[in-house]
């Protein structure tokens, strides 16, 4: 199951169980979270459910609390949000911890490195929210507001390239915004940022799912050669490495 899945699934369960009086059934809301998050754990690694896993006292009673789950999230414009939801089963409490970190810093330097690698004049990362289903930029180069405002959030149902990435989760590149018919409606907001070809690699991390995007931009007609496509996988590895 989907960790968004199941953090939405926590704030329906947390209202029922602010509303519920029976105590054999509060019980029994807080075991039916712990098995969700049995089945996301068995889909995981050892050592990122250790990592969550660290010893927590319930706030209310002082006993000890389980995880539940553990949700990302991402508030635009960096920052990473980690929710993680804690259950005692002594009082039936639900505990919420979150966390927020800036992730723009990592990422500058990154899109700097790969942009030099391929050659772009301009490019941008950007993080995918789960809640929205929306990718937002993280962290860009070369671009001003026209071009920040009109892909301030694309979808999957969007038909420029990270849209399109994202849609069908592999690499886009196209050579010629203008001999692309997709590119129509967005040619303007290209010309005025100054690009002609753009390539947009997905981040997939380990569980399938993605969780942003890395794009580079050219100032003429231009497809990137399979040894700077080589060198750029090491920027998106690294690019997980911040947010997986």
């Amino acid at each position: 199951m989907d960790k968004a899945v199941v953090s939405l699934n926590i704030r329906r369960f947390r209202k029922l169980l602010e509303s519920e009086t029976s105590e054999d059934r509060r019980r029994s809301l807080v075991r039916l979270l712990a098995e969700e998050q049995k089945s996301i754990d068995a889909a995981g690694s050892a050592s990122s459910r250790q990592q969550r896993s660290s010893s927590r006292w319930c706030e209310k009673c002082g006993g000890s609390v389980h995880l539940l789950t553990q949700g990302t999230r991402y508030s635009p414009p960096h920052d990473r949000i980690v929710t993680t939801y804690f259950g005692c089963t002594r009082c039936v409490h639900i505990q919420i911890d979150e966390r927020t970190t800036s992730t723009a810093e990592h990422f500058s330097g990154l899109l700097d490195r790969a942009m030099s690698d391929l050659g772009a004049g301009m490019g941008n990362v950007q993080l995918f929210d789960r809640f929205s289903q929306t990718l937002f930029i993280a962290a860009h180069k070369g671009f001003d507001l026209p071009f920040l405002d009109y892909f301030s959030a694309v979808s999957a149902g969007d038909d420029c390239a990270c849209g399109v990435a994202l849609r069908e989760k592999k690499r886009i590149v196209v050579e010629d915004v203008e001999a692309d018919g997709g590119w129509k409606p967005m040619l303007a907001v290209a010309h005025e940022a100054g690009f002609r070809a753009v390539q947009s690699t997905p981040l997939i991390g380990r569980d399938g799912s993605i969780h942003g995007m890395l794009s580079t931009h050219f100032d003429s007609p231009h497809r990137p050669s399979d040894e700077e496509f080589g060198r750029l996988a090491r920027h998106v590895a690294r690019a997980l490495d911040i947010v997986d």
